[in-house]
């Protein structure tokens, strides 16, 4: 047997080393000094906890933190609720069927996100669109204004996290065994009964997958609640921001970005390791 000759080794080895050190340098010396700045006293230089401690007295940044969580939650379940049929229609499809129907889902990603954007500002005011069908549909009794209100600001992160949901989908309803599904048909199992026994369960990891990116991409969005919240709405990206651009609080503004790291790192961790538990059970 052709037996790989050590230089080929050496060579192979700086496909791994050279995007370690890039990812190094753009993302690790970065994080390590924000770290740094949150426990650094800005007149001294010593370390200190009172930034994490003036976050944790104080209840407007609490209630900050609890509506970033909150949003990013609703935005991830409407994900799923509308994400999943999409995911499933083009699975199901073949040829150019579906390459058009996975081009048009891919489609919002082309555009940058500022003009996306701007395009739900001009949906969500009182004579928007959105109003209008409300109306029409006797959901709302008189025009209102869905600018500056969590409603417009979670129809924002839908918008961004759906596609990303949608494509994640794709390929673990893909991956269910056709067998399966019929094996259900035959023993007298419907559409819907095959569905919530049989198709949900075996693609419920590829829900968590999707679910996991989108709360973490939703967590640290920074335009929608901009543009989207009109200054009404404030979550974590957004004080961040404040902190550093106008109060020049750097070592605050850090305390901030390493509290929301660490509170979305736990809660993604913690829901992965229940769904392999559960997983590990069934």
């Amino acid at each position: 047997f052709p037996t790989r000759r050590s230089s080929d080794l050496y060579v192979n080895k700086w496909y791994i080393i050279l995007p370690i050190a890039f990812l190094m340098v753009i993302y690790l010396i970065p994080l390590c000094r924000m770290l740094w700045l949150s426990i650094c006293d800005k007149d001294t230089g010593k370390y200190t906890a009172e930034y994490f401690m003036a976050f944790f007295k104080d209840r407007y940044y609490i209630g900050v933190l609890t509506r970033t969580l909150i949003l990013s939650l609703w935005s991830v379940v409407f994900c799923i609720i509308m994400g999943y049929p999409v995911a499933y229609k083009i699975a199901h499809m073949k040829g150019w069927k579906r390459s058009i129907a996975t081009t048009f889902l891919v489609l919002p990603l082309w555009v940058s996100i500022t003009i996306r954007m701007f395009g739900w500002m001009a949906i969500l005011p009182k004579s928007g669109v959105f109003s209008i069908v409300l109306q029409a549909l006797h959901i709302i009794s008189e025009p209102q204004n869905f600018l500056g209100s969590n409603v417009g600001v979670i129809m924002g992160l839908i918008h961004c996290g759906l596609p990303y949901f949608a494509m994640i989908m794709i390929s673990p309803i893909e991956n269910v065994d056709p067998c399966v599904e019929e094996a259900s048909y035959v023993f007298g199992a419907g559409f819907v009964k095959t569905f919530f026994k049989v198709t949900l369960p075996l693609t419920s990891p590829g829900i968590v997958s999707g679910a996991l990116l989108v709360f973490a991409l939703n967590t640290a969005a920074f335009m929608v609640p901009v543009m989207l919240g009109g200054g009404k709405v404030m979550v974590m990206t957004n004080m961040i921001y404040q902190q550093t651009m106008f109060i020049f609080d750097w070592n605050f503004a850090a305390a901030l970005s390493v509290i929301l790291l660490f509170v979305s790192m736990f809660i993604v961790t913690l829901s992965s390791f229940l769904s392999n538990k559960m997983r590990i059970q069934e």
